[in-house]
């Protein structure tokens, strides 16, 4: 559907694989996307055509909103008012593209008692108006999930609770790798695996401002971002030190800025333990909360953070990361 209704394409100055596909909208009006826009603002809302996702998303797009949180963020208000939490004027319909449209400039603007409620995100909008809410929000850290499934995807769904800004896929989206090597594990290498990608995509990649899509999509060797690093800065980089680095000092962030920390923090959206698929080839899957408990753990220990997910004393003094200590010992008992 997107090749058919593509008008042009976009890029990254200078970039020869370009990835920004733009279509016209339900106005006519060039729109650029790419798949978790269309997801998040199409079928996780119930828009049935590509044209009301791309006027969605050029909404966003002029009003500088992240188009993932938004789907989210819609999707609960929308499953709110289906649930009669959400009534009258702040209720919105699945599918309502007009609905959809004056909530985005609504949130924007904090014009309206519905933008005020979803501006700051499902969340927050699941805390004040309560009734169990906070269960259908699709968010971890309170960042909402993309559009990844989790209900039989145990290693995604670590991803997704352990990235540090929330449910990001750009951290480690393992879930390619887990739908080719199994499913239903949630082994000790699914641990390993998030954790290498979390090295690469959260740690090199962001790093060094680089793309990842020559590596995922037509198979460029990781070797060839370090020596092009190299030439371009004449530094040679530990790619596991750095990332490690970078990993445990935002949790030690966090810790502070959380004044302590649950592991429960690392836990992927409620719904997916608790309610199984309905329809499909994996009709009645869902997570195993002690399954996911154990690979949390196994995740922890390759780490070397305790089981709550503190960094240990020597991780951080072998990361270099030891003025983080008398912080962080003011918040959590250090081992």
């Amino acid at each position: 559907m997107v090749e058919k209704s593509k008008v042009l394409t976009r890029s990254c100055p200078n970039c020869v694989m370009p990835c920004g596909h733009v279509v016209k909208d339900l106005e006519a009006q060039l729109s650029e996307l790419d798949y978790e826009n269309i997801a998040m603002l199409g079928s996780n809302i119930g828009m049935d055509s590509l044209d009301k996702a791309a006027y969605l998303n050029r909404l966003a797009d002029m009003f500088g909103m992240d188009t993932i949180s938004l789907g989210g963020t819609l999707g609960w208000a929308m499953e709110a008012t289906e649930k009669g939490l959400l009534k009258g004027d702040i209720g919105l319909e699945w599918g309502d593209v007009k609905a959809a449209a004056r909530a985005v400039v609504e949130i924007a603007n904090r014009s309206s008692e519905l933008g005020q409620l979803l501006a700051e995100g499902s969340r927050i909008a699941s805390q004040r108006i309560g009734h169990d809410s906070w269960k259908f929000s699709m968010s971890v850290k309170g960042l909402e999930v993309s559009a990844y499934d989790c209900h039989a995807a145990p290693g995604m769904a670590l991803a997704f609770g352990t990235s540090p800004i929330g449910a990001s896929h750009k951290d480690s989206w393992v879930i390619s790798w887990e739908v080719q090597t199994g499913r239903d594990s949630y082994s000790p290498e699914k641990a390993a695996k998030v954790i290498e990608l979390q090295r690469i995509r959260g740690g090199w990649f962001e790093s060094m401002v680089g793309c990842r899509f020559p590596w995922v999509e037509v198979g460029l060797e990781l070797d060839w971002y370090s020596k092009l690093f190299k030439a371009a800065t004449g530094t040679d980089l530990n790619l596991i030190t750095l990332a490690d680095r970078i990993y445990t000092l935002i949790r030690a962030f966090w810790i502070r800025e959380y004044g302590g920390w649950s592991r429960e923090y690392d836990y992927p959206p409620r719904k997916w333990f608790e309610q199984p698929l309905t329809k499909g080839p994996l009709r009645g899957a869902r997570l195993r909360l002690d399954a996911y408990d154990s690979m949390l753990r196994e995740y922890y220990r390759q780490r070397g953070w305790d089981e709550n997910g503190v960094p240990t004393i020597s991780t951080l003094k072998s990361l270099g990361l030891e003025f983080t200590i008398p912080t962080l010992s003011k918040y959590v008992k250090l081992s």
